[in-house]
């Protein structure tokens, strides 16, 4: 049986296995059970959050009730403790008092509480003080009371005249009031219910039996800062946790020892293959051509292990045949400099003293020899700018453009004093550029003025940085001129659409300097007209933050 037919028929029982076994052990736990079961203990707890909140309210509408009479303003009155009284053996508070705007209690009925002991006292750093004379009805959290049992305190605004003059604040003992009663009757033992604070303190706690929570939800009460949790039993639906739990460790197993197997039968098959060919790859990316790998395996394997064999014979053939060859153009290119140089340094030598002795014709040819000797010392120093560049040490780095161009538009300037030349550039513009970039910029600017129509040509010179407008993270040098433009015939060489022979003279491998210098700096070059003619050439150099 091929591999590939084999591997599909292993991948179908497999997934086979993995689906059924998933399928009835998951599936029928997830949606039967805990969906019901959390639906349970959501209701339980939106159960005790709403008698909670009712019986909350009933004493909350009790203080704001007692609070409209107008005993409860009149302060350190008789009448006013009269008030209080009555408000404590009227209803399910078990004290009462009034607190003035200013903090001041001026009345308490309690009795089992001194009240000469703590009237004139001040309550205004309360709590529940300080949110009633706000202007809100409001129950604190429980507190200890003398009695040995929490009280809470529920606090509203006393008005006059729409004024709040105090606050009326009623003591209540949960023990006392069957707040929990509910909790306690209606619920099943197999659920748990906790009441806390704001602050994560206990109100009330009754845990579940027997104590082993899986599933827990809670609900924050709306007339106080308590939040209400209830919590149910696993033994509600223990048995069938139980056989899922035995189904699914069942079919886990099973999906296991399948995967095992199967694991093991395509690492032995295939993945040993493929890791002796991924080191095969990183030896050839580390330079160690003419390595060879054994693959084994099937007959497909092999076929593979001989290609890449061949593949790395021919690369370190070719490598080698290549390395032969730069080192066969660096020994011809540095002895046909130095004897191009002397050669030619000897040739313009004897061309000045014909000149120096020579009238005429004779002169004129002499000078004509001599603007060639330089012309082609010229061509040669292009050419080993050019070496620097393709020089696989050389990496961009990054440069001032600004200032690398300000820099030679001066020398520009200084070798040709007719020309009239305009540089605008910001104070800084750092891009990644290799070290020639200022080579290539100077020999934009030259051919510029070089080759103009005119006697005093114009050239226009600009750096521009990246701007969020136009979306950008280039730097952009651009040299317009007005002269005759650049041929199209050497933009198409450099586009790579005419062979590299259609280039003439020095011009030509000036901006193939330029082009490399640029192209190694991965930027771009762009020819344009101008108008009304020459020329606009724009370098775009990738943006950089650091300066060199």
């Amino acid at each position: 049986m091929r591999s590939q037919t084999l591997f599909a028929v292993i991948l179908v029982v497999t997934a086979l296995v993995l689906g059924g076994a998933t399928y009835a052990g998951f599936q029928a736990y997830q949606n039967a059970v805990v969906d019901k079961h959390t639906t349970t203990v959501e209701r339980n707890t939106a159960l005790v959050r709403t008698e909670l909140d009712a019986q909350l309210k009933t004493h909350e509408q009790s203080v704001e009730l007692w609070a409209t009479r107008p005993g409860v303003r009149a302060h350190g009155t008789a009448r006013q403790r009269s008030a209080l009284r009555a408000l404590v053996n009227n209803s399910a508070f078990a004290g009462a008092s009034v607190i003035a705007a200013n903090g001041t209690m001026t009345a308490l009925a309690a009795p089992q509480s001194d009240a000469a002991s703590v009237v004139g006292s001040d309550f205004g750093d309360r709590r529940y003080v300080q949110r009633a004379l706000a202007g809100t009805t409001y129950i604190s959290n429980p507190v200890p009371a003398e009695t040995g049992t929490n009280a809470v305190v529920v606090s509203t605004p006393v008005r006059r005249d729409g004024d709040i003059v105090a606050t009326l604040n009623g003591a209540v003992y949960l023990s006392e009031t069957g707040a929990f009663d509910l909790l306690r009757s209606d619920l099943p033992d197999s659920s748990g219910v906790t009441v806390t604070t704001d602050g994560g303190a206990d109100i009330y706690h009754r845990p579940p039996s027997p104590n082993r929570s899986v599933t827990t939800h809670t609900a924050p009460l709306s007339e106080a800062d308590w939040v209400v949790s209830v919590s149910e039993s696993r033994a509600v639906i223990g048995p069938t946790i139980q056989r899922l739990t035995l189904l699914q460790t069942g079919s886990v197993i099973s999906v296991f020892a399948v995967i095992a197997v199967f694991g093991w039968w395509n690492y032995r098959r295939n993945l040993a293959q493929v890791e002796a060919l991924i080191d095969g790859f990183r030896a050839l990316r580390d330079g160690a051509y003419g390595t060879h790998v054994d693959v084994g395996g099937a007959d497909e394997w092999e076929r593979i292990g001989t290609g890449f064999n061949e593949m790395s014979d021919t690369i370190d053939q070719s490598v080698a045949e290549n390395r032969e060859r730069a080192r066969q153009l660096h020994v011809l290119d540095r002895v046909l400099r130095h004897t191009l140089r002397n050669e030619l340094n000897v040739v313009r030598g004897r061309a000045e003293l014909v000149a120096s002795h020579a009238t005429g014709e004779a002169a004129a040819h002499a000078a004509h020899i001599i603007s060639r000797c330089d012309s082609l010392v010229e061509t040669a120093d292009k050419e080993r700018a050019i070496s620097d560049v393709l020089d696989t040490d050389t990496t961009p780095e990054p440069l001032d453009v600004a200032r690398i161009t300000e820099t030679v538009v001066e020398r520009a300037q200084a070798d040709a004093p007719n020309a009239d030349l305009t540089v605008d550039t910001p104070p800084t513009a750092v891009a990644a550029a290799v070290p020639q970039i200022g080579t290539a910029i100077q020999e934009v600017v030259t051919n510029a003025i070089q080759h103009a129509d005119c006697t005093a040509p114009q050239v226009s010179v600009s750096v521009s940085e990246p701007t969020a407008t136009e979306g950008t993270d280039h730097v952009r040098i651009t040299v317009s001129d007005h002269g005759p433009g650049i041929p199209r015939m050497e933009r198409r060489v450099l586009n790579g659409d005419d062979a590299i022979d259609a280039l003439h003279h020095s011009q030509g491998l000036g901006l193939w300097l330029v082009y490399w210098a640029v192209t190694h700096s991965d930027g771009d070059l762009d020819f344009e007209d101008n108008t009304p003619q020459g020329s606009v050439v724009t370098i775009r150099l990738p943006a950089r933050d650091d300066t060199a």
